[in-house]
């Protein structure tokens, strides 16, 4: 069912830029960098594991639009395909990491773009690193 969405995604793409869509797309399926995770540790955000791995992929792509299934493919790229959680989990998801976001002021914001996808903006020079690499 999502590797479907997937392959969509990814034949919809002009013939010459499918492979390097596709890589790109792999790399959310990859957990984020350790500095990452020690970074919202130390930003106080408590996440999950798949809301941490969300909101890698919405900032390694941050200011650009990030489709639901990218989003979904990157929370459970952990797990084996039969595995894989209905793609509306997603929004529940969005939803914690909006809440946390809230909870702790920081400046980053989430944008749904019905039917399109999910952005994220935060200001220049604010990072979820940032705390961990001081």
């Amino acid at each position: 069912m999502s590797a479907a969405r997937l392959e969509a995604e990814v034949m919809a793409q002009p013939e010459g830029e499918r492979l390097s869509y596709a890589l790109g797309l792999l790399a959310f399926y990859l957990d984020p960098k350790p500095v990452f995770y020690d970074g919202l540790v130390s930003l106080g955000l408590r996440v999950t594991g798949q809301e941490a791995r969300i909101l890698h992929a919405l900032d390694r792509r941050r200011g650009q639009l990030v489709s639901l299934q990218a989003l979904h493919a990157a929370a459970m790229g952990d797990r084996p395909l039969e595995e894989w959680s209905d793609p509306r989990t997603v929004y529940a998801r969005l939803g914690s990491i909006r809440a946390e976001l809230a909870r702790l002021s920081l400046p980053a914001r989430i944008h749904a773009w019905p039917g399109m996808g999910y952005r994220l903006t935060a200001p220049e020079g604010f990072s979820f690193t940032g705390a961990a690499d001081a």
